[in-house]
């Protein structure tokens, strides 16, 4: 008995030290100070760029509520309770749903700031809803015996895969449809967040674009109060104030799968336009070809054979003259396809206005004081046309003196007026009608766009000029486009390629300024050594050239406006398409502006306003470059009366207009720019830097037109000419490479002065070398072409790469690959574009300019 007291004494003792000591040990660590436990480096760095979570609001979300700690809708609190509560059970559709939203991924210092998740799979699993796919509720089966029912089958598988046993058992395939679909409908949105790291090395703001996939009822400022509400609790709970970030959300958008139109009417309108032009093209095409007949009326006094169409023609010989038929070749001054003339023959006898004059049949007029039709624009008496001298170019001077017969084209005539104007007879209704229909014939507009008789043959250069220039304009843009939307596309402030590329694009526009002033001061000059100002508007005097100057000026615009209007409601269709389905964003707000402020495009005044409200990347090409033809052709009209006063004002302009923009290119160039667009709008949208191109062009043209296709000079001074142009020319190139940034202003006059001597000499002493550049349909095609393709490019790139619904690469080949899709859409569109609306209307104008003559 005493061992048994001793023993339990000994064990009582031992407890109490034992308890005695883990007191002491546990007082001796609550007087050592703590050390902070950090997160491991690599979860800090993750929590930087974390911005939407959804696991970690799946754990805090039961302990929240509405109304105090975030404020959403009844509705999405309530569906967002059950996505979050589902998330945590683990049914298969949230995490369907966490996969289709976007995440931080690495390269984001690279310019990988696209964390678009997958817009297909949140808009599938919206539509397993819609399509009624495993609506019953995943509670029917859990809180039921049928679940446990199938679940004891397990142990009788026998190998076989879940698949199999979801093809075969009615139960199993239920409930795996109801676990894979959500109770409610969900909707993709595109949210634009800035994302700045307030660090020495990191200042910088980047622009990122995340996709998240949320129930549909969420609006969008809900949907902004639940990222805004991950964000708070990511930089305080999870990271405990260690994060020094700012994220602001600037933008969300909710991308549909397709574009509804049944709202937009723009949409609609285009489309009735369209289908319109379209039926009155085939209907016309119908008629010219013979496949409808259309009778006609004959005229008491004279009456014309309808024939079909050759333009194999062109160039056919002189036949016999007799008392009824005639035939006639001849060169016709026409089409000026952005300040363009066009040589081109017509039918007189052919109501469908051919574009060649094949054969005439001529009744004998009974009434012996039948007068001559008067001569007005572009008309010449018959002795002009019937002139037996063949010319080698534009002018006689060029022609071989000894043997002038050698030559391939006709005399330089005039284009003779429609059939209309060839009979004194009053005009019947159908022939008026249908000569009108016949301008939107498919075969007469194909014939004019690939028409090689053209009047300007000796500048074929300068059409090789502008055709390169666009597509160089085209490559630009493409290049703009991918950079910003990329993956990948960097800091334009680093000077990558994408920078060069801007900086030398910008020689582009001046050479589409310096192609536009030379043709537009030779055609006006061309005219002026042709007619009088009575034979142009029928007016003399000062009455007749003011005439004349309205004339020349309005001509161009109301011929461009058609083709012009139609692309910009297409502008304006295509970047509200772009917007409601593309995650994908540029920084124009063309779905807006352009339904606003398109009657500044109209009026070519969109340069007058901020540049964020213009509509169409290439609108303010078009203000200025109309803008430049008013003042130009003033310029051309003066000429007459102080040629040396004209001269020296247009000088000082070309000086002060340089002198203001380099001032400002000192200023702006230095800036840091925040996306592409940004630095197009400095280097590019600079209206000022456009008057010397323009002026020189225009010098270019009137020197052109005084040489008369005649030029001596010596063979030193060739050379020395070439010389300094090659030089000119590679170090205008160049200089993006070599100089600072506002050292490139001064290219505006350097480039269009190394681009004088080829124009002369191209259109001179070279010109035969030269002249068989435009007898290729194609090279003639392109050129008539690229108005065309100026205004349809932009609408084509944002489309093909925005609604490509992957994340876009600015590597050297991925844009070479870009432009060439983009080019050949953009041909294949602008030939549509001139057969069914540019064209018609040129030749609808000139037929109404006919008639009311």
């Amino acid at each position: 008995m005493n061992k048994k007291v001793f023993i339990l004494f000994v064990l009582l003792t031992l407890a109490e030290c034992v308890r005695l000591t883990s007191r002491q040990n546990i007082k001796s660590r609550a007087r050592e100070p703590r050390t902070r436990i950090y997160r491991p480096r690599g979860a800090v760095v993750e929590d930087l760029f974390n911005v939407y979570d959804p696991s970690f609001l799946a754990i805090v979300w039961p302990k929240i509520s509405n109304g105090v700690h975030l404020f959403v809708e009844s509705t999405c609190w309530r569906d967002l309770s059950v996505f979050f509560r589902d998330l945590s059970a683990g049914r298969a559709w949230t995490y369907s749903a966490v996969d289709a939203s976007g995440r931080y991924q690495s390269g984001l210092f690279r310019g990988n700031t696209l964390w678009l998740g997958s817009r297909d799979e949140c808009l599938h699993l919206d539509n397993r809803f819609t399509s009624g796919e495993g609506n019953e509720s995943y509670n029917e089966f859990h809180n039921s015996d049928y679940l446990n029912a199938v679940l004891k089958k397990e142990k009788y598988f026998d190998g076989e895969t879940w698949r199999s046993l979801v093809q075969k058992d009615e139960l199993w395939r239920r409930l795996v449809l109801a676990d894979n679909s959500p109770p409610y409908r969900l909707a993709y949105t595109a949210v634009q967040l800035s994302l700045n790291l307030t660090r020495i090395t990191m200042a910088e703001a980047y622009s990122i674009t995340l996709g998240v996939c949320l129930p549909q009822s969420c609006s969008p400022e809900d949907i902004a109060s639940v990222i805004n509400f991950s964000i708070m609790i990511n930089d305080n709970l999870k990271s405990n104030k260690t994060m020094p970030r700012i994220v602001r959300i600037t933008s969300l958008r909710q991308i549909e799968e397709y574009y509804s139109i049944n709202k937009d009417i723009g949409a609609i309108l285009l489309i009735c336009v369209t289908a319109l032009l379209f039926a009155i093209a085939v209907t016309a095409t119908a008629v010219d070809l013979k496949l409808v007949k259309c009778s006609a009326r004959n005229h008491k006094s004279m009456s014309f054979d309808l024939e079909k169409f050759n333009n194999r023609n062109l160039d056919s010989e002189h036949g016999n003259l007799n008392d009824e038929k005639k035939k006639h070749n001849c060169d016709i001054i026409a089409k000026k396809d952005t300040n363009v003339v066009d040589m081109e023959t017509l039918t007189i006898n052919n109501i469908n206005n051919s574009s060649n004059i094949n054969l005439v049949t001529v009744k004998k007029v009974t009434k012996p004081n039948v007068m001559p039709p008067s001569i007005t624009l572009d008309v010449v008496s018959m002795e002009r046309v019937t002139g037996s001298c063949k010319r080698c170019g534009k002018y006689k001077k060029q022609c071989n003196s000894n043997n002038p017969r050698l030559s391939d084209n006709l005399p330089a005539c005039p284009r003779v007026k429609s059939f209309a104007s060839l009979t004194t007879e009053p005009k019947r209704k159908d022939k008026f009608f249908k000569s009108l229909l016949l301008c939107f014939s498919l075969s007469y507009s194909w014939r004019r766009i690939f028409n090689v008789n053209m009047a300007n043959k000796d500048l074929s250069i300068i059409h090789v000029l502008k055709i390169v220039a666009t597509f160089w304009i085209i490559f630009m843009h493409v290049a703009m486009i991918a950079n910003y939307v990329s993956e990948n596309g960097g800091d334009i402030n680093d000077h990558n390629n994408l920078y060069y590329i801007i900086a030398t694009g910008t020689l582009a526009f001046d050479t589409l300024f310096f192609v536009s002033g030379l043709f537009s001061s030779h055609h006006f000059f061309f005219l002026k050594s042709q007619y009088t100002v009575e034979e142009l508007v029928s007016f003399g005097g000062s009455c007749g050239q003011v005439l004349q100057f309205i004339c020349f000026v309005t001509n161009r615009a109301i011929r461009l406006l058609p083709s012009y209007v139609y692309v910009i409601f297409l502008s304006g269709v295509a970047a509200r398409v772009t917007r409601r389905t593309s995650p994908l964003s540029l920084p124009e707000a063309e779905h807006a502006t352009c339904d606003n402020y398109w009657w500044r495009n109209v009026l070519y005044i969109s340069t007058l306003f901020l540049h964020e409200d213009q509509c169409m990347q290439m609108s303010w090409y078009m203000s200025v470059e109309t803008q430049l033809h008013v003042f130009g052709a003033l310029a051309c009209a003066l000429s007459s009366t102080g040629r040396r006063l004209v001269l020296a004002i247009a000088v000082a302009a070309i000086i002060v207009s340089t002198a203001a923009d380099v001032s400002a290119a000192y200023t702006e160039f230095d800036h840091q720019f925040s996306s592409v667009y940004a630095l197009y709008a400095v280097w590019i949208e600079r209206p000022l830097a456009r008057v010397a191109p323009y002026f020189v062009g225009m010098f270019v043209g009137w020197l052109v037109i005084r040489l008369e296709g005649r030029m001596h000079l010596s063979k030193l001074r060739v050379s020395v000419l070439w010389l300094v142009t090659l030089l000119a020319l590679v170090s205008s190139l160049c200089t993006a490479w070599v100089f600072r940034e506002w050292v490139s202003s001064w290219l505006h006059v350097l480039w269009p002065l190394a681009l004088l001597w080829p124009a002369i000499v191209s259109a001179t002493t070279a010109a035969e070398l030269t002249r068989g550049i435009l007898s290729s349909p194609c090279v003639a095609a392109l050129s008539r072409l690229s108005y065309s393709m100026l205004l349809l490019h932009g609408p084509v790139a944002r489309l093909l790469m925005l609604c490509a619904q992957v994340a876009l690469c600015s590597h050297t080949v991925c844009i070479w690959w870009y432009f060439a899709g983009t080019t050949l859409v953009t041909m294949c569109g602008a030939l549509l574009l001139s057969l069914l609306v540019e064209t018609p209307c040129c030749s609808l104008l000139r037929r109404l300019s006919d008639y009311a003559s």
